[in-house]
């Protein structure tokens, strides 16, 4: 890596660190005082009412945007949607965002191929994710890590639309997997709008315990498939 393109990566690491904190301070923080109180519910629910239908144009938008940046976390903004919509339409909204994302996504990646990519993936996914690119059992594998809790859902989207897979095979298999992690911060959000802190401890702790043996899991099956492509590579 050159001298350049090292000052630039610290850069933009510092900008995104930056970035993090002041959303935290200057929207976060804010949210959750708001979601601590009745009061501050009630208000909550108003100001999304008084954007009308484009209330969940505008959540949808942001799932999209945390997707295809894909360096931004995603459970925060899919506990956000269960906060001002509800388990159920929290779900459905960031499923709609998941597709579109994962629209764009592909078609940039088959456009501007490999440098694309790049910007979002590090060399060390691409080595550990590799089996990706000569596995002919790839929409299992795809389908079966995106639903797996814990594992890098958006670089996985990346680095799957480098493949010959099925564009619409594929955004069927990126929307579909994730429901289980997307419905367990819906309810996460929706309990916390509901003003019930203890369920939603419960959901979360659920959820990290699931989430743990989820990156287990994951490890494991990049690994043996990571063996089982050096092995191919060998003979």
């Amino acid at each position: 890596m050159t001298k350049k393109k090292k000052i630039l990566k610290i850069s933009f690491v510092v900008f995104m660190i930056l970035l993090c904190i002041a959303l935290t301070v200057f929207v976060l923080l804010p949210f959750i005082k708001l979601l601590a109180t009745d009061e501050g519910r009630i208000i909550i629910q108003q100001k999304v009412e008084s954007f009308g239908i484009f209330a969940p144009v505008l959540y949808v938008l942001m799932e999209v945007t945390h997707i295809v940046l894909a360096f931004i976390p995603g459970g925060p903004v899919e506990i956000i949607g269960g906060v001002l919509f509800g388990a159920f339409w929290g779900l459905v909204l960031c499923e709609i965002g998941i597709f579109f994302a994962t629209v764009i996504i592909y078609n940039l990646v088959k456009k501007f191929g490999r440098p694309l990519v790049n910007a979002f993936v590090s060399e060390e996914k691409f080595k550990k994710f590799k089996f990706l690119h000569d596995e002919k059992k790839l929409e299992l594998i795809v389908f079966i890590i995106l639903m797996i809790p814990g594992t890098p859902k958006d670089v996985i989207s990346y680095m799957t639309s480098l493949t010959d897979i099925n564009r619409y095979r594929f955004y069927t298999i990126a929307t579909l997997a994730r429901i289980p992690s997307v419905t367990s911060s819906a309810f996460m959000g929706a309990t916390l709008g509901e003003g019930k802190p203890i369920i939603t401890v419960i959901i979360f702790l659920a959820t990290a315990v699931v989430g743990i043996a989820g990156i287990f899991l994951s490890n494991y099956i990049t690994n043996s498939r990571q063996k089982k492509s050096m092995e191919k590579g060998d003979k």
